[in-house]
Order: structure tokens, then C-alpha cells, then sequence
């Protein structure tokens, strides 16, 4: 379903009066409302949680020798909202806490070599440790940039078959603001149903192969 669909689905099931929409764009008052309800319902079940499957991208980063600390422009990876993991060879980097990262001195000791983890630094630089001697191209698994649905044809990324959860979603919005306490539970009761089965479907456990708070 597409942005367009979605808002059409949201207005017949909610009972607004009224021709079928013909454009997301433009529009007043009820209506108008619906397709701001239906794109905010989209935002908040995408941006929920930074593991759904269908955010999951992966790509090359090139470290560079003598730079500890890089920039999401630095490593290229324009569309990254979080960092999963950073590889190099068969070497799978550990990533702890800015905390950890300077209790262990990592951030200030010089030591070089292939890199062993990786921190976020509050400004959202990430800095690796040890800092490259040479250079080093990583494989790195990370979440894309939620972005917003906006033209008609815009769909979302979550799957087609769970999409049934936005029009629910969106539907609590609307009979909260219609104070339709009737219509606000079913709505509620399908949108917890279909958010679960969402994610059952797509999102796994995470697992961490390191035991002690160091790199190494």
C-alpha cells in the first residue's frame, strides 16, 4: 500500500464522509488531518526501534592511517542512522561505551594497529581503537535514516504484508482526537496484535561476542 492507499483505507474504515482521495497533497481540514495522522503513524512504528530487519543496510567504510575519530560523511555512509557493527577481514569490532573507551584510555594513549572496537563519542563521531597504522576498509552493517513518506506514491518501508499496523495506528489518532472511545479500542487492540507480529517477524536477538568490558 502505498501513502495514498493508506490514507483511503484509514478514511473508509474510519467513516469519514466524502469522496475517495485523490492526492495526499493539497488537502483541508478532516482529510488533511488523516494524511498527517497516517505519515506520523509510518514515523513512529519505523522509528520505534533501530533493529527492524528492513532498516538494515550494509556497506564499505574505508579507515584511514593516523585518524582515530570519523564522521558519518569521513566513512561515507551517508544513510546511516546507527552503527551495528564494523568488520575488517574476519575480524568483527567490538563496540563499547564512551565510558568504557575512556576509562581504558583508549581515547588519549596513541597506540596504533588494526583497529579492535569502536565507540560513539557523545557528538556522534565514532572513534576506533587502536588508531589505523595503515589503511583499512571495513564491511559495516548499520540501520538507514528513517525518512519520512511524503508524495502519493511513497511507501513505506515496512513490509506490504504488516502494513495494516499503520492504518491501525492511525486510527487511534484519529478516534482519540474524534474522542471515539469505541473505535480507539478495536483500533488499539488490531494495532498491538499487528506491531507483535511485526515483530516477530522482523527483528532478531542481538548478540555480543565479547564478556569483558575491554577490547581485548
Amino acid at each position: 500500500m502505498t501513502l495514498l492507499e493508506l490514507c483511503n483505507r484509514v478514511r473508509q474504515e474510519s467513516g469519514v464522509s466524502g469522496p475517495e482521495i485523490i492526492s495526499v497533497s493539497g488537502q483541508q481540514g478532516m482529510i488533511a488531518k488523516i494524511v498527517a495522522w497516517v505519515k506520523q503513524a509510518d514515523t513512529d512504528i519505523v522509528g520505534m526501534r533501530p533493529d527492524w530487519n528492513f532498516l538494515w543496510r550494509t556497506a564499505d567504510a574505508t579507515l584511514v592511517t593516523d585518524q582515530q575519530n570519523y564522521s558519518v560523511a569521513d566513512l561515507s555512509l551517508f544513510n546511516m542512522d546507527k552503527m551495528l557493527s564494523f568488520q575488517i577481514g574476519t575480524r568483527l569490532l567490538k563496540e563499547v561505551s564512551w565510558e568504557q573507551f575512556k576509562y581504558y584510555g583508549y581515547n588519549t594513549d596513541g597506540k596504533k594497529g588494526m583497529p579492535q572496537g569502536f565507540t560513539y563519542r557523545p557528538d556522534g563521531v565514532i572513534a576506533f581503537y587502536p588508531t589505523p597504522d595503515q589503511a583499512y576498509v571495513g564491511t559495516v552493517e548499520f540501520s538507514a535514516i528513517v525518512e519520512p513518506l511524503l508524495l502519493n506514491n511513497d511507501e513505506s518501508l515496512i513490509p506490504v504484508k504488516h502494513r495494516d499496523v499503520i492504518v491501525q495506528k492511525a486510527l487511534m489518532y484519529y478516534s482519540s482526537h474524534e474522542e471515539d472511545n469505541s473505535l480507539y479500542s478495536v483500533a488499539s487492540q488490531r494495532y498491538e496484535e499487528y506491531l507483535t507480529r511485526l515483530a516477530v517477524d522482523c527483528t532478531k536477538p542481538i548478540v555480543f561476542p565479547h564478556g569483558n568490558g575491554g577490547l581485548y
